[in-house]
């Protein structure tokens, strides 16, 4: 019989199965030898600016990659577009400079990338993690224009817990607590990311995390989201779990519920190839970024 205490699933490692992403991959650790590698080559073949403070702690920086050409020069004496990316980890794991390899495609194609960093659990609490993610997107659009940016066309993504910090990313009172137009976001493109933080209270993560239930609830941006006309695309992979599937699909619901333009994007990835599709300036994820940054 089932039981609610695992949200439809017959045991707590049934559930785990669910969340526990990397033993889905068979050879896990050649990917991180993979994008680990892509992202030095990066960093040493893509013109940046590592590190740039956005608080006040040492994790609070990002790293800005640039065009090849001048960002008024890719874009014909015109601002850039930019992407803001945010990376996963389970919020406990990774650093922006695992994740530099998302840069090198788009900025192939005249964007600046931006690649966050932030403070990991257990040092920070989650509420802590997602508040240094608005800190960042904020620094970030005040100071665009020496980046040679254009701040009305950024593009936020992330991926898994990356996509829950762009999910409450959406949900910021960015006039009254940033100082900021009320909608600073061009588009938003979370990727396989986590909506409702509840599922994974009895989880191998949950002690992890150290949430209570109100902050559970507090923290899952699928049961507040917020309507606006800001275009999403959610996607996730089919080599996915199944609940990291009704994740997306869930939240898309919501979206959908609330009024805001959104598309479901299905792609044949499991849950970190999926990047690859960022990765490749030609990829279907780079393709639709180009296409809403410049609508």
């Amino acid at each position: 019989m089932l039981t609610p205490d695992f949200f439809g699933y017959p045991s707590r490692d049934a559930l785990n199965a669910q969340y526990d992403i990397e033993a889905t991959i068979p050879d896990f650790g050649a990917f991180v030898d993979r994008i680990v590698k892509a992202s030095a080559d990066a960093r040493a073949t893509v013109s940046n600016a590592l590190d740039i403070r956005y608080g006040p702690t040492l994790s609070e920086t990002y790293d800005v990659f640039l065009p090849a050409t001048s960002p008024a020069d890719a874009q014909g004496g015109a601002l850039a577009p930019a992407l803001f990316f945010v990376h996963g980890g389970y919020w406990k794991a990774t650093t922006s400079k695992e994740w530099s390899y998302v840069a090198k495609g788009l900025t192939d194609k005249g964007f600046v990338v931006v690649v966050e960093n932030y403070a990991l659990r257990p040092a920070v609490t989650v509420a802590e993690i997602v508040r240094q993610h608005r800190a960042a997107f904020a620094h970030f659009w005040a100071h665009a224009g020496e980046h040679g940016v254009d701040a009305s066309r950024i593009v936020v993504a992330g991926h898994s817990a990356g996509g829950h910090a762009v999910a409450m990313l959406m949900q910021t009172p960015w006039e009254s607590e940033y100082g900021l137009p009320a909608h600073p976001i061009k588009a938003a493109i979370p990727i396989s990311g986590l909506f409702d933080l509840r599922p994974l209270a009895p989880t191998v993560f949950g002690p992890m995390l150290a949430l209570s239930e109100s902050e559970e609830t507090a923290l899952s941006p699928q049961l507040h989201v917020q309507a606006s006309d800001v275009p999403h695309v959610v996607v996730y992979g089919t080599q996915e779990t199944d609940e990291f599937e009704r994740q997306s699909s869930h939240y898309a619901q919501a979206l959908d519920a609330a009024g805001i333009p959104c598309d479901v994007l299905p792609l044949p990835h499991d849950h970190f190839t999926i990047l690859d599709a960022l990765a490749d300036g030609d990829g279907v994820i780079a393709r639709l970024l180009i296409a809403m940054a410049m609508a």
